[in-house]
């Protein structure tokens, strides 16, 4: 295995990892309000999208575009990490640095 396709496993292993935990809220969420204890605010909606959009761009940098998958998750793991969500924000941030580096790693 090259070196550029480890990079690139690295951070789709990361963006999933971090875009599931991000989906994860809403099954508390949805589980939550089954019971007539929670409330929707708009920042959870916002988190699954970001959620989502991340495990995406995450599987684009695996398919081999790197740099769009590697900003975009960039700027989800930013605006995850101001949402509060530090760590799977950092997951997703650092899952798109990897992937921009991933085409400049030679064997």
């Amino acid at each position: 295995m090259k070196s550029e396709h480890a990079f690139a496993l690295i951070a789709l292993i990361l963006g999933i990892v971090g875009g599931v935990l991000l989906c994860k809220g809403a099954i508390d969420l949805a589980s939550k309000l089954l019971e007539g204890r929670g409330h929707i605010g708009v920042e959870s909606p916002v988190l699954i999208v970001i959620g989502v959009i991340a495990i995406i761009a995450s599987a684009t940098i695996w398919t081999g575009r790197y740099l769009a998958g590697g900003v975009t998750n960039i700027i989800l793991g930013i605006i995850t990490v101001f949402y509060g969500k530090d760590a799977e924000g950092l997951m997703i941030l650092i899952s798109g640095i990897l992937g921009i580096l991933a085409p400049k790693i030679k064997d």
